[in-house]
């Protein structure tokens, strides 16, 4: 059990770095002005994948840290699905704020509704 926990960290943590890297050659080296429609797929896409992983490793190292007894696999499957749910409402912020419509109240909504699917989600695994 042990063994497979660390081998879907270690992957997470490359798809992470990965993601990284890619973030920021994004960022370095292609010019959205020159190239939309190259440079604003790779910088969703590679933000998604540097987002997630990293909420997810943050996440599991927090439960980590807070919990008593040795966590599972259950609980890496558990962070990973928040870090995704989380990296998927950045984007959405993100491409919001690209656009000049992030205000506040979208904002709180994007918040209120990402809060809700989770307390949905979590409340469908405690009673399974």
């Amino acid at each position: 059990m042990a063994q497979a926990l660390h081998r879907i960290l270690s992957l997470i943590l490359f798809t992470t770095l990965l993601g990284l890297a890619g973030f920021f050659l994004v960022l370095y080296r292609l010019d959205p002005y020159e190239t939309p429609q190259l440079a604003l797929p790779f910088f969703f896409v590679s933000a998604f994948f540097a987002f997630s992983g990293s909420f997810t490793l943050l996440l599991f190292f927090l439960k980590k840290w807070k919990a008593k007894e040795p966590l599972g696999l259950r609980h890496i499957l558990i962070s990973l699905r928040q870090g995704l749910l989380l990296s998927f409402f950045t984007g959405i912020c993100l491409s919001l704020l690209m656009m000049g419509l992030l205000r506040v109240w979208n904002g709180l909504i994007i918040v209120s509704v990402m809060m809700l699917i989770e307390f949905y989600l979590s409340g469908r695994d405690e009673s399974n």
